[in-house]
């Protein structure tokens, strides 16, 4: 049996295929190189199924979408799970729309079953009853069976734009804004400011006023979070201004503490929960989360590219269908794979490449689901070199210099450079540095990394060495793409990266590519 999930909307679509047990996905924009691809018709993706898949419409039994209901004409309802949908044009089977957030809440499918989970983003659903908008913009679901949710009513500006309020992933975006933070898609400007407030501190004279005129952020969220809060505070604009770090770091904290309140209002500290959503790409929330509820699952497609797995999920069970394994996740991506793997000789020659002080992309297997890179799309760097950080950002990445690189470390070493006693497999936590390390050390202290166990063999290889030659079990580890551009999604992709950088080496495989070769 052959059943698809679509996600199709305005940003991110992807492909999640189950092919008698056999769980592909695609994340379009690695396809495209272009940041947050999606579609604006309802009929592309027969051409790229075909192309990326060599499937056509008539080979798939059933497809779930999460789309956007104004964009592709889906008859609207406040409020439901799944309805069926005529419209995907090229679609020669049933075809089901499945709701935003319940996308979400099954997106984890190839984990045990949680019993609570926790949707939380910009807006998922949006309703319009003529000039009356509402959106979703969190859920709760136990058992995935809805519990509680925020539809508030949106302000609708003009005759096409619309004010979301009391959203906790919108009102980020905004205190960005505030910040002038800048961005070429909205969605990059939360990962930017999550760095960024960093650099203020918490005010929590501020925060106390905050929270004692606080009822129900349910409404009052957007209210809340006002800069004119701050400026009233400071009783000055100018004083206001100068002190924007400190307000973003105090409204970081503030609505960290709201979602603490939200999931403390359903759940205890010993039940399990999902936590899914844009906001779930928080490291620093998901951090304090996970310390006061231990059992937290938090998935690195959480963001909307990982819709099209809770789509694929509500086909296996509406199918009475075996769920998903997680063998080789997240290593999912369909993309282009090299035809070897890196010999012991090919692994050394590397790590002594990174003792000695080269920037190194290193290109494996299959792509990494989520935005982080995982060890088999990263760029690699010996994380000693204490200006390590400023010389990948100049020669590679061009990124602001106030966001930090993240790290990989042999699990078996964590607890030596990081403070977190649990697994932090997918880059999903943030840990306090022990060890002073300052390539990958943040101004607040703490390095968003990964803990490798034996789940990337290559890629553990390759640091055992460098701790055999350096005596240092991790690596500097980001994403190999140029500045703007998606994760690299073939060797073509990744040449592009050595060539438009002053990257020095590409291994591919177990080939060591350099410009002179």
């Amino acid at each position: 049996m052959r059943l698809l999930g679509l996600r199709l909307d305005d940003h991110d679509s992807s492909f999640c295929l189950y092919d008698s047990g056999t769980v592909s996905y695609i994340k379009t924009e690695r396809k495209y190189q272009k940041k947050h691809h999606a579609y604006n018709n309802s009929w592309e993706w027969a051409y790229d199924l075909e192309k990326f898949f060599g499937l056509t419409p008539q080979d798939i039994d059933e497809i779930a979408i999460v789309a956007d209901p104004l964009r592709y004409d889906i008859p609207q309802f406040l409020d439901f799970q799944s309805k069926p949908y005529k419209g995907l044009v090229g679609a020669k089977c049933p075809v089901t729309h499945v709701e935003h957030h319940l996308a979400h809440a099954l997106s984890a499918g190839m984990y045990p079953s949680t019993r609570y989970q926790f949707v939380i983003d910009g807006v998922g659903e949006l309703f319009q009853n003529k000039d009356r908008v509402n959106g979703t913009v969190w859920s709760v679901f136990k058992d995935y069976k809805l519990v509680d949710r925020n539809s508030p009513e949106f302000e609708k500006t003009t005759d096409s734009t619309i004010r979301i309020r009391n959203s906790f992933g919108v009102e980020y975006e905004n205190l960005a804004r505030h910040l002038d933070i800048k961005a070429e898609h909205p969605d990059d400007l939360a990962g930017k400011l999550m760095s960024l407030q960093s650099f203020g501190k918490v005010d929590y004279t501020f925060l106390d006023y905050l929270n004692s005129r606080l009822t129900d952020f349910k409404d009052q969220l957007s209210i809340s979070v006002h800069p004119e809060n701050w400026y009233d505070h400071k009783q000055s604009e100018s004083v206001g201004n100068l002190t924007k770090l400190d307000f973003a770091a105090t409204i970081h904290r503030f609505m960290e503490e709201q979602i603490l309140t939200l999931i403390r209002k359903h759940a205890t500290p010993d039940d399990s929960i999902l936590l899914t959503g844009g906001c779930a790409q928080n490291i620093c929330w998901n951090t304090t989360i996970k310390k006061e509820f231990p059992h937290t699952l938090v998935v690195p497609h959480s963001a909307d590219d990982g819709l099209s797995f809770g789509a694929l999920e509500f086909l296996l069970r509406k199918n009475n269908l075996d769920l998903m394994s997680n063998k080789g996740f997240p290593y999912w991506q369909a993309d282009e794979a090299p035809d070897s793997e890196p010999s012991q000789d090919t692994i050394n020659t590397v790590a002594q490449m990174l003792a000695d002080g080269k920037i190194v992309g290193w290109y494996q297997g299959h792509g990494e689901v989520g935005p982080r890179a995982l060890g088999n799309r990263s760029i690699l760097m010996n994380p000693m070199i204490s200006n390590a950080k400023d010389i990948i950002n100049k020669r590679v990445k061009n990124r602001e210099n106030y966001r930090p690189f993240g790290a990989t470390v042999l699990e078996d070493h964590a607890s030596t450079y990081f403070d977190l006693d649990f697994k932090n497999p997918h880059m999903l936590y943030v840990g306090s540095v022990n060890t002073k390390v300052p390539a990958i050390t943040h101004i607040d202290g703490t390095c968003r990394y990964q803990s490798l166990g034996d789940e990337n063999l290559s890629y553990r290889k390759l640091i055992e060495a460098f701790y055999k030659i350096t005596g240092v079990p991790l690596l500097l580890n980001t994403s190999l793409n140029r500045g703007g551009k998606p994760i690299a999604g073939s060797k073509r992709d990744a040449l592009g990266v050595l060539y438009d950088t002053d990257m020095d080496v590409l291994v591919y495989g177990n080939e060591i590519l350099t410009k002179e070769k």
